[in-house]
């Protein structure tokens, strides 16, 4: 495959997705372009050629690819792009994301050639997987990322879209959120970073400290780049998520890859 375009898209509100997207990109060109779908607002339809490749990147949540991520995947369209699947979850298990991001790009015309399912610091209860993809984690990023430039080229323009196995399974397991609720303390100075860059725009353009808990799907960026530090979630029911995912989430899961 003569590839000519490399670009790097990823819905990413804690910023691990986006450095797993752009650790890959990194290995298959010095100039690959980025598209963020993370932030609110209207966006145009994007056309990929079959000359190009994309490395595309969703967090997990609940074994599932987060349905907001799967709407704004609705605007890329392929003509038989290669298409690279990441998915980051928070050390627990990805389940059917991966099968369900294959699903989802098949049928916006891409062609899936290569896969992966990298462990990151889980996005509400940090101290699970902290600081990951950490030091191993990237080294083998990047390994992934050579291999695949490798693999670009022995692939012929005519290989069959479903050669690319996944693991996942149909009917995909239900995902109804979790019932865990964002509040902002007396801290907050309204400087309208967390309006601004809410993906769901469930946070009040009058009152930041309103946060819309129907809308909103605990992605946790407004936490994230609060600069005084004023939105978190209740200590205690925070405390409670933390002893409760310690049992699942113990052991270190390792990245793993998938490839034509």
């Amino acid at each position: 495959m003569n590839i000519k375009q490399i670009t790097g898209v990823y819905f990413s509100p804690t910023g691990n997705t986006k450095t797993a997207v752009e650790l890959i990109a990194a290995q298959l060109s010095s100039q690959q372009s980025l598209l963020d779908l993370t932030g609110p607002g209207k966006r145009p339809d994007y056309h990929f050629l079959e000359n190009e490749a994309v490395i595309i990147g969703v967090p997990v949540y609940g074994g599932r690819v987060p349905a907001v991520a799967a709407e704004r995947l609705k605007k890329l369209h392929g003509r038989k792009t290669a298409a690279v699947l990441v998915v980051t979850y928070g050390n627990r298990a990805y389940e059917d994301a991966l099968l369900e991001l294959k699903l989802i790009l098949v049928r916006q015309g891409f062609r899936p050639v290569a896969a992966a399912a990298v462990p990151a610091e889980h996005n509400i209860v940090r101290s699970i997987a902290q600081g990951r993809p950490d030091k191993q984690d990237r080294k083998k990023l990047k390994q992934f990322g050579r291999e695949l430039g490798r693999r670009f080229w022995e692939l012929e323009s005519n290989y069959r879209i479903g050669d690319l196995k996944t693991p996942g399974s149909r009917p995909f397991r239900k995902y109804h959120g979790v019932p865990l609720k964002i509040k902002a303390g007396s801290s907050c100075k309204a400087c309208g970073l967390c309006v601004r860059n809410c993906p769901m725009q469930a946070i009040s353009r009058t009152d930041p400290r309103i946060t819309d808990s129907e809308r909103c799907i605990l992605c946790m960026r407004c936490v994230r780049q609060c600069p005084s530090g004023a939105r978190r979630i209740n200590p205690v029911v925070l405390m409670a998520v933390r002893q409760k995912l310690k049992k699942v989430c113990a052991e270190r899961k390792e990245a793993e890859f998938f490839m034509v």
